[in-house]
């Protein structure tokens, strides 16, 4: 190949003429050199250089290769300058942008050292503000910071922690959110933390009271408080998220609440990494569904027994190891979820509750059930799959409203007699348990539609009796899952 000596185009060596610009072009390739564009270079200051290469804005940190800018223009739309007059940073300008840009980067809508020289502007103004963040989008300003504050840069040593306060408190989720997942707090000692958080809750308190001081009960806009500062210091999820009203509360919704006049009536805190419960969760007199699933919980706090008009309680995938007593008061529940904690034994109080309906209790480690369990006389589904259970209580006629009983993955070899007081039964879960025969009175349940005995002895080595439970239900058009 040739190159041209006046437009540098290369050419093939058969071409006289360049292509492109028309001008005789030598023959000997040793004579004809490719010609070298001059690399613009900007100082900033004694830490910051950029340079243009291949048309490319590349930041420099002393002398080492940091980042390669990619887009400089913003286009705010003529006619709405009125939007952008309360934008306190150049992360907010971007929040307000469609990033049609970014979507067309392909487009070369301003010439490489246009750009350039842009970016070497934008720079110097944020090295001669001593590096205030808000005048970079922050992916680029912090992440500057701390290599300029790495390498020794005494401006930025001395202001990097303060920018990061600054901005954390600023309001913006977006920057907030960027901050707390970089880990930029990890550069804070344990006090320095403690006086952030303090300041964090002082924000949050404001903003929410401000908000909502004349819309909820001030007893239940503290304890909302109170589950937030208490756990402030374990989670970050309350510094880029607000508690408020949602249409749903559910264990799909992270963090909200629903109320009617000025009471809360719905409160979900979930996978919000909490680890403590306050007691002023008792304040909130009107609850009725309390979800706090997929956090850190050990205890609950004995106050949960003020909760009285609680109907649903879900408490699934914690580290609870025990049910305070005062779950008993809860008159009014009907439904209780406590899958998946470390669980071995739950409270007597328990059978005070006469209303509930649904009790699941998987994946926990209970070696025993109350005895006299068949006294919730309301229960139409109990949940007990994944425990180490090695017997379930005797039967009785109180028990006649359960529907589903799940005793699988458990360590059952006998199970009761008497099992026609559970006259309103549809499925009944055996699976995976050292059960060796089935009891009689399971042909008594007419409501019976499904038997679950997946891996049993009964499956591989059935007795006469169990032959016979199986044909008369596969005459009765029961499903026999083995």
């Amino acid at each position: 190949m040739l190159y041209c000596p006046n437009c540098g185009t290369r050419n093939k060596t058969t071409y006289n003429y360049c292509y492109r610009c028309g001008k005789k072009i030598k023959f000997s390739i040793e004579d004809i050199k490719p010609i070298k564009k001059e690399i613009k270079e900007f100082k900033i200051n004694d830490y910051i250089t950029l340079k243009l290469e291949k048309g490319k804005t590349v930041i420099y940190v002393k002398n080492k290769r940091f980042l390669q800018c990619k887009y400089l223009l913003i286009d705010i739309p003529i006619g709405e300058f009125k939007d952008f007059d309360k934008v306190r940073s150049i992360d907010d300008v971007s929040e307000k942008l469609d990033h049609t840009l970014e979507k067309n980067k392909n487009n070369e809508f301003l010439e490489p050292e246009i750009e350039f020289w842009g970016h070497c502007s934008n720079l110097q103004a944020w090295a001669e503000n001593l590096y205030d963040t808000r005048l970079l989008h922050s992916n680029l300003a912090f992440p500057l910071l701390k290599k300029l504050t790495d390498i020794g840069d005494p401006n930025a040593k001395r202001v990097f922690k303060e920018e990061i306060v600054e901005r954390l408190m600023s309001g913006s989720r977006s920057v907030s959110q960027y901050l707390i997942q970089k880990n930029y707090l990890e550069y804070f000692n344990s006090e320095e933390i403690e006086l952030l958080m303090e300041k964090f809750f002082e924000q949050i308190e404001m903003k929410f009271k401000k908000k909502f001081d004349d819309i909820l009960d001030e007893n239940d806009m503290n304890s909302l408080l109170d589950v937030i500062k208490i756990n402030l210091d374990g989670t970050k999820i309350f510094l880029t998220n607000e508690i408020n009203p949602v249409d749903v509360i559910n264990k799909d919704a992270q963090l909200g609440f629903m109320y009617e006049k000025d009471r809360i009536l719905s409160l979900g805190f979930n996978r919000c990494g909490l680890k403590l419960v306050p007691f002023s969760i008792g304040s909130l007199g009107s609850l009725k569904e309390l979800y706090l699933t997929e956090n850190k919980l050990n205890s609950l706090p004995e106050s949960i027994g003020d909760l009285i008009n609680l109907e649903k309680l879900d408490l699934s995938d914690n580290y609870l190891i025990n049910v305070p007593n005062e779950i008993g008061n809860l008159i009014n529940l009907k439904e209780l979820d406590i899958n998946h904690n470390i669980i071995q034994v739950l409270p007597e109080s328990i059978l005070k509750l006469k209303k509930l309906e649904i009790l699941s209790i998987w994946g926990n480690q209970l070696i025993r059930l109350p005895g006299n369990i068949n006294e919730m006389i309301s229960l139409r589904v109990l949940g007990l799959s994944f425990n180490q259970l090695k017997r379930f209580p005797e039967l009785s006629y109180n028990f006649e409203s359960l529907e589903i009983l799940d005793l699988s993955n458990n360590q059952l070899s006998i199970l009761p007699e008497n099992f026609e007081h559970l006259t309103s039964l549809k499925a009944l879960w055996l699976n995976n348990n050292p059960i060796k025969k089935l009891p009689q009175s399971l042909l008594n349940l007419e409501s019976l539609k499904d038997l679950y005995i997946v891996n049993t002895p009964v499956v591989f080595k059935p007795d006469i009796k169990t032959e016979k439970i199986f044909n008369d239900f596969e005459r009765r058009d029961v499903n026999i899952w083995k």
